[in-house]
């Protein structure tokens, strides 16, 4: 079938070589978008203000607190700290607070997480930005390390969870209130508040209110690009053995070995998912005798590939392969931010008073 426009020929890409591929072609991309963010139209429907304050003080950087999203690259959250300290031409950090333990998460998770901001470190480092492991709740650690490195801005990602709302809220009482704190969806492609103002009842009632807003939201990015600006403090390398000293978590679920941590893995197997199994995806991905499935959780898990880089290579052969393309977005985009719509708008997301009337009445008829 003849495509159009960019879109890959599917028969034509199955060679050793296609992952590195996918990582030269991506960078190229997001330059083509704009040289750095400040020459980029940047969507601020994206941004909620969390304070009164919204002027950047005197200081010496502008902080990224890292926590849902855990990657550089393809990072509203990222782009639009960077965007600030150009703005205000002060350095960039990136803070990412490590808590000895998180809802249950063994060893499995924290090994995941940790190696990737391993790489999300060594990234930090080739671009001039300063990466901080913190430990302890963010309440405590941010105040203390903003007024430590003179941050005049913060900047952080968003979840609908309970504890990591909690955590937005005590960092919001707990640092000066002459600096702005934004927070920006960077793990939904249309930000949560804005897909909906209310719990929607179904993937039927948040689909179209969902995809009537992708010409504002489903967009190319542009680069975290080198930072020209550098800090009076710099950042010391992560003792990541001492990193994991600190955990009191359960030791005997042992971290898995068919996945890599780190969004260059990521982006990986999201290229090899579009060349050798998506044209499976739409009849087949039910069928656990048939590799069909994407493999991507691990690392949307954990932020280290954006749910919206995955829809925009999958979108690439839309003429090609429509339905199975039809069936990943739905799959990725409608229904798993309509679990983000639930857990922001139902405060008992976690327990049985959280379900519809029906569910409790069905459940207690049987």
């Amino acid at each position: 079938m003849a495509s159009s426009g960019d879109e890959p020929q599917v028969k034509k890409l199955k060679t050793d070589n296609d992952n590195s591929e996918i990582h030269a072609r991506l960078e190229k991309e997001r330059l083509e978008m704009a040289v750095r963010v400040t020459n980029f139209k940047f969507n601020k429907k994206r941004v909620q203000m969390m304070s009164k304050a919204d002027e950047v003080p005197d200081c010496d950087g502008v902080l990224y607190w890292m926590s849902r999203d855990q990657r550089i690259q393809d990072n509203w959250a990222m782009l639009f700290a960077q965007r600030l300290a150009l703005k205000n031409h002060v350095s960039l950090h990136v803070a990412f607070c490590l808590v000895p333990k998180f809802l249950g998460a063994t060893i499995r998770h924290y090994d995941f997480m940790l190696k990737g901001l391993e790489e999300v470190e060594s990234e930090c480092l080739s671009l001039g930005i300063e990466f901080h492991l913190l430990f302890g709740e963010a309440k405590e650690a941010l105040p203390k390390f903003i007024k430590d490195h003179s941050i005049g801005g913060l900047v952080t990602d968003f979840s609908p969870l309970r504890l990591s709302q909690q955590w937005l809220e005590d960092v919001k009482e707990a640092i000066p209130k002459n600096i702005p704190l934004c927070k920006v969806d960077a793990h939904n492609v249309i930000p949560c508040w804005l897909a909906s103002d209310k719990q929607e009842y179904s993937a039927k009632t948040i689909r179209k209110k969902i995809h009537d807003k992708l010409g504002d939201f489903l967009t190319k990015f542009p680069p975290v690009t080198k930072h020209p600006y550098t800090s009076k403090y710099p950042a010391e390398p992560v003792d990541w053995i001492a990193a994991r000293s600190t955990l009191e978590i359960d030791l005997t679920v042992k971290p898995v070995e068919w996945a890599t941590p780190g969004t260059r893995a990521g982006l990986d197997t999201l290229n090899e998912f579009c060349l050798k199994r998506l044209r499976k995806y739409a009849t087949q991905r039910n069928d656990p005798n048939v590799k069909a499935l994407s493999n991507l959780s691990p690392w949307l898990h954990f932020g280290q590939v954006s749910a919206q880089r995955c829809i925009l290579e999958v979108k690439r052969y839309k003429n090609q392969l429509k339905e199975s393309v039809d069936s990943f977005v739905e799959e990725t985009l409608v229904r798993r931010e309509l679990a983000d719509n639930y857990c922001f708008y139902q405060k008992n997301y976690d327990c049985i008073e959280g379900a519809y009337k029906w569910a409790i009445t069905t459940l207690n008829d049987h």
